[in-house]
C-alpha cells in the first residue's frame, strides 16, 4: 500500500510540473481580423439566418472540397450542401471576416483546393479577411506560403493523451508557425500553459446559459485568446 501511495505522489508531482510548465515560448504576430472577439459558430445558412448577419463581424463556415465539381461545398459532416463557397460569400458585406474550417484537406486535393480558394479570394478581395483551419498542418502550409493566414486545429485536452500530443503540437508550431492554435474553449487551460505567447482561436459549442456567457466574457479578457466562436444569436460582448 505504501508503494502505491508513493507512486501516486511521485506521479502527481511529475504531472503537475509537466502541466504547469510551458513547452515553448514561441510567438507569432497578433492576428488583425477585427476588434471584436466573438464570432458566430457554424454559420452555414445565410439565407435562413440572414437576420443574424448584422449581429456579428466574423463567421465560421465548414467546407468540403468537391474534386469532381471543383467547388467548396458549404456543409458540416453528413449534411447536404445547399451552397458552394462562392455563392456563400455573395451574401455578405465586404467588411465581414471568415473562419474557414476545411474538413477534408488532404494530399490528394491540396493543389486543386488551393488554386480554387485562391481564385475565389481574388475575385472577392477576401484574402485578408479569412483564415483557414485544419488539423493537417502540413498541407495548410501551402496556403500560408501563398499569403493565407492559417490556424492549427489541436485535439481536446486529455489527461494522458495530451502528454504525447502536446510535443507533436510543439514540433508543428516550430516548423510551420501558423497564425494561431485553434481548440475547444475547455482545453485552453492546458494549451495556454504550454504555449503562453501564442495566438488562440477557440469555440464554445453549446454554451448558451447565463453562466456560460460570463465564462466566455472572462476568456475574452485574455489577450492571447483572439477569437471565440459562440452559439448565441447575438454578440455577447457588445450586448447585455
Amino acid at each position: 500500500m505504501k508503494k502505491i501511495l508513493n507512486f501516486i505522489l511521485i506521479f502527481t508531482i511529475i504531472y503537475s510540473v509537466f502541466y504547469f510548465s510551458p513547452l515553448s515560448l514561441i510567438s507569432v504576430e497578433k492576428s488583425n481580423f477585427n476588434n471584436n472577439k466573438v464570432w458566430k459558430h457554424r454559420f452555414l445558412d445565410p439565407i435562413s439566418n440572414y437576420n443574424l448577419m448584422n449581429n456579428f463581424n466574423g463567421f465560421e463556415v465548414d467546407v468540403f472540397y468537391n474534386h469532381k465539381k471543383n467547388i467548396f461545398e458549404v456543409k458540416h459532416h453528413g449534411k447536404k450542401s445547399n451552397l458552394n463557397l462562392t455563392e456563400y460569400f455573395n451574401f455578405f458585406e465586404k467588411d465581414k471576416f471568415f473562419w474557414i474550417d476545411f474538413k477534408n484537406l488532404n494530399e490528394n486535393n491540396l493543389n486543386e483546393s488551393y488554386k480554387k480558394l485562391n481564385d475565389i479570394c481574388k475575385n472577392n478581395n477576401l484574402k485578408q479577411r479569412i483564415f483557414i483551419e485544419s488539423k493537417n498542418i502540413k498541407y495548410l502550409n501551402l496556403f500560408q506560403e501563398n499569403g493565407f493566414l492559417i490556424s492549427y486545429w489541436v485535439p481536446n485536452y486529455h489527461f494522458f493523451g495530451s502528454i504525447i500530443s502536446s510535443f507533436q503540437v510543439q514540433k508543428n508550431l516550430i516548423e510551420y508557425r501558423p497564425t494561431a492554435i485553434s481548440c475547444d474553449i475547455n482545453s485552453l487551460h492546458f494549451y495556454i500553459k504550454k504555449f503562453p505567447k501564442y495566438n488562440f482561436f477557440c469555440w464554445a459549442n453549446e454554451m448558451v446559459s447565463e453562466e456560460d456567457k460570463k465564462r466566455i466574457r472572462k476568456f475574452a479578457e485574455n489577450d492571447n485568446i483572439q477569437i471565440i466562436l459562440i452559439d448565441f444569436k447575438y454578440n455577447i460582448l457588445t450586448n447585455p
